[in-house]
């Protein structure tokens, strides 16, 4: 207990800062690696094959053959679960690597450069925020075709104008910082400022919302895939999983408990997670010594 009560207090710097394993971010931390590792894992671990059906195994309750039951057409859930994490994770990567790709450049360059096609850039990326994501992917996946895929393109579309504004704000608060200017008078051109001088301070803070975006991702995901626009069955995913339990819920309600605890789980854990990795970047977030211990330090002794 010492030891560990020492790792949680580490002190960062003279002034105690920001201490990063504090007990939420740790908790947070250990339910991430163990929901990863098992859905990384699922080959290992699971049972059973997730899409195997098996009519003499109907509905079944949990017992020590399949330990989360079945659900109506005899597959083993705690199977489906692991299986279904990948999916799901994934899948919320894909949608935050879509706005990565795409949504980084825009707002590096938009806010960078300025002028009219800042404006206009910027305009546009306000049009697509003020519709529900869901509502543009609907129309997406409508066009296109019913798969997960085109739901992830779909979402990471949306989540483009986001992430462009966000890293725009942060540039244009960069960019006029004396380093920027020393770059410029130095002779290095825009690509290697805005790669190489600006980005790596704008990167703490992309981190952060990055990491609440793979939550989101993961809630937009299995909303889709609950109404039938996301992923189809039989593959095993967290949101097809709810839909499939629907009409069990009163009856068999461990077939909707699986997957809904896991989706709060992983999302609760990458919101604490995030909210720890800011408390930790963030110096107005940091606490200052007591009095006391100020004092202390600096030798500062009364009369």
């Amino acid at each position: 207990m010492r030891l560990l009560r020492k790792l949680l207090g580490k002190k960062k710097d003279k002034y105690n800062a920001g201490r990063f394993f504090t007990v939420s971010t740790t908790i947070s931390l250990a339910v991430l690696l163990i929901i990863i590792v098992g859905i990384s894992l699922a080959g290992v671990i699971a049972p059973y094959d997730p899409d195997e059906v098996d009519i003499l195994n109907i509905l079944k309750d949990p017992s020590t053959k399949h330990l989360l039951g079945t659900d109506k057409a005899g597959r083993d859930i705690f199977s489906r679960l692991l299986y279904g994490g990948r999916t799901s994770l994934l899948g919320a990567l894909g949608v935050v690597g879509v706005s990565i790709v795409a949504g980084l450049p825009l707002g590096l360059f938009s806010g960078y450069h300025g002028g009219k096609i800042d404006t206009i850039l910027m305009r546009i990326c306000d049009v697509i925020i003020s519709f529900p994501a869901l509502l543009l992917a609907f129309v997406f996946v409508a066009a296109f075709g019913r798969s997960l895929l085109n739901a992830v393109f779909a979402l990471g579309i949306f989540y483009i104008p986001m992430l462009a504004k966000l890293t725009r704000s942060l540039v244009l608060v960069e960019k006029g910082k004396t380093y920027v200017e020393a770059a410029k008078a130095t002779g290095y051109g825009d690509f290697t400022i805005l790669f190489v001088q600006i980005l790596p301070n704008c990167i703490p803070t992309l981190l952060v919302q990055l990491t609440l975006d793979v939550g989101a991702a993961i809630l937009d995901l299995a909303a889709m895939s609950f109404l039938g626009l996301g992923v189809q069955p039989p593959t095993s995913d967290w949101g097809v999983m709810l839909e499939e339990s629907r009409s069990f819920v009163t009856s068999k309600p461990f077939m909707a408990l699986a997957p809904g605890l896991m989706i709060i789980l992983i999302v609760v854990a990458l919101n604490v997670f995030s909210d720890g990795v800011q408390g930790y970047l963030d110096h107005s977030r940091r606490s200052l010594p007591s009095v006391k211990k100020f004092k202390k330090k600096w030798g500062i002794v009364h009369e």
